[in-house]
């Protein structure tokens, strides 16, 4: 059996990251398997599971979709193994203390714990740096 497609993209800022996760939601919820958002310091990393199901043209429709709004990466390794212990099984907490990676949304996508993080951060902060506009 062929394992699920992967993609994983770098994207600017939280708007971006929200769109693409309504995106996902309203559009492709029954060819989803799983997607993980972390943040970076200068960026959001979106690695997005999908069933082997999907129709191709859908499939491309979402690639456009995603090049549009950010870029396809190669993730920096700690980042890769912290998607790898995320894939097996490992809860977040354990996977966040461990490679010092701000998971903020893990499973299938929730827009609610992306809005909460950036609230929490602007909030700390007393601004609203760039990628989290």
């Amino acid at each position: 059996m062929e394992q699920n497609k992967q993609y994983i993209y770098s994207f600017s800022n939280a708007s971006y990251t929200l769109r693409v996760i309504k995106h996902l939601r309203n559009k492709y919820p029954t060819y989803l398997d799983s997607v993980t958002v972390i943040n970076l310091v200068d960026r959001w990393l979106v690695q997005i599971y999908l069933k082997n199901l999907m129709p191709y043209q859908s499939e491309k429709n979402l690639q456009s979709f995603l090049d549009e709004m950010g870029i396809i990466i190669q993730p920096p390794s700690k980042v890769i193994d912290a998607l790898a212990s995320l894939a097996k099984g490992e809860s977040p907490t354990e996977v966040m203390n461990r490679y010092q990676v701000v998971i903020v949304d893990y499973g299938k996508p929730k827009t609610e714990e992306i809005e909460i993080f950036r609230d929490q951060i602007v909030d700390r902060l007393g601004y609203c740096p760039q990628n989290m506009a």
